[in-house]
């Protein structure tokens, strides 16, 4: 055998091995998914999962979650790309008011932000 030969087939075959790499992946990627055993979750799921606290029960009492997401994401503080706007909140709270909770102080946007995740712990549980 020579080396043009010895060459060309080291070349397929790192291609063959490659792409059925890649293939591999991707087609157990879509059967997972198909048979619901990996939920991924969205960095914003994950960090409401995260700040998910009964100890706001009595303030998420009467709100609804579709409200508080609408009026978080059409603020900025939230994304379901890129999750809590952290620089948004803190640029948020130096201009608005504090309001008392259970004996500790939080803006309303704070106050907002964990009545969601308390609220949505129901469809993603914080594990």
């Amino acid at each position: 055998m020579d080396r043009r030969t010895l060459i060309v087939g080291l070349g397929v075959a790192a291609t063959w091995f490659s792409i059925s790499g890649c293939a591999g992946l991707v087609f157990s990627g879509r059967s997972s998914e198909r048979a619901g055993t990996a939920a991924v979750k969205t960095p914003l799921d994950k960090q409401l999962a995260e700040l998910a606290d009964p100890f706001f029960h009595d303030y998420a009492t009467g709100k609804s979650v579709d409200t508080l997401f609408s009026e978080m994401a059409r603020t900025g503080v939230i994304s379901t790309q890129h999750g809590i706007n952290h620089d948004k909140l803190a640029s948020m709270a130096r201009y608005e008011p504090l309001r008392r909770y259970k004996g500790f102080y939080y803006t309303q946007t704070e106050l907002d932000l964990y009545a969601l995740a308390y609220l949505d712990t129901d469809t993603y549980p914080a594990s």
